[in-house]
């Protein structure tokens, strides 16, 4: 990391209220008043479109995630029903001195997308498929990637770097990066994004892109979550193609595969590798 990127970001830890807050990375929110008890928490939740869950069920099932090693059980879970829970929740948690840990498709490992003592975001119930244009395509953070595609691909129209499973969350890959078959030729997902909608930790929403708060954008796109909650994002799209042949190499060694992979993604020949 540069000295440039650091010094980005501790300005954002002024500017946003930095909060550790991402699908990957377990939140660290900074609490302004006497931590509040478990009973206390579960008897004065804020107003919400959706639902804050304390059962036992819901917060077993947020204490566990791909690696199925490392189970941190949180005090409750939220089922967002609009980007305005999750601001919500955020500003809620820090007033009570807890933690918020927003979760995709959960297939992060040791327990990065997971909280003790504080509250997990279950981003998978915002994920509708919003307004497909010729270009681009408006979608929430924890629609899956086949989601998208099932409305983009009808308009002959697919995004130019997915995932190799296409059920992960949209915002859970953006976090980290979004590696494809086609990051040579097109980078890696989270290069391909136009705007992005984000909560910060303050519990603040606001709207980012590479023309208006720029640096949040950059902070925010692979970022680990270490500046805000991603919770709409406008993805690029570019023309699907209408048949494709398909290689399979198979390999001994890896030295050679590695050897034939640099090799082919420097050659730029095939759309995918």
């Amino acid at each position: 990391m540069t000295s440039k990127h650091i010094n980005r970001r501790d300005a954002l830890k002024v500017l946003t209220g930095f909060a550790t807050t991402a699908a990957g990375v377990p939140p660290t929110l900074a609490a302004t008043t006497a931590t509040a008890s478990a009973a206390q928490i579960q008897k004065q939740p804020p107003p919400l479109d959706g639902e804050l869950r304390f059962d036992n069920e819901s917060r077993a099932a947020a204490a566990d995630d791909f690696g199925h090693i490392v189970h941190k059980t949180p005090e409750g879970v939220l089922l967002p029903g609009s980007a305005q829970d999750v601001a919500t929740a955020i500003r809620w948690a820090s007033e009570l001195g807890r933690k918020i840990a927003p979760q995709g498709q959960s297939h992060s490992i040791y327990g990065r997308a997971q909280v003790s003592d504080g509250i997990v975001i279950d981003m998978s119930r915002l994920h509708t498929v919003r307004a497909v244009q010729d270009d681009r395509v408006v979608v929430d953070a924890g629609a899956t990637w086949s989601e998208v595609l099932a409305a983009t691909l009808p308009r002959g129209l697919t995004p130019p770097v997915l995932a190799g499973y296409l059920e992960l969350s949209v915002g859970g890959t953006l976090v980290v990066g979004g590696v494809g078959g086609t990051t040579s030729r097109y980078g890696v997902q989270s290069d391909n994004v136009l705007e992005l909608d984000v909560v910060t930790g303050e519990g603040q929403k606001i709207s980012c892109s590479p023309h208006s708060n720029a640096g949040l954008f950059d902070a925010v796109r692979a970022g680990l979550g270490q500046v805000a909650v991603i919770t709409r994002v406008t993805l690029k799209l570019t023309p699907a193609p209408e048949q494709v042949r398909r290689y399979l190499l198979t390999y001994s060694d890896l030295p050679a595969l590695l050897a034939d992979q640099r090799l082919l993604a420097t050659d730029n020949r095939f759309d995918a590798l």
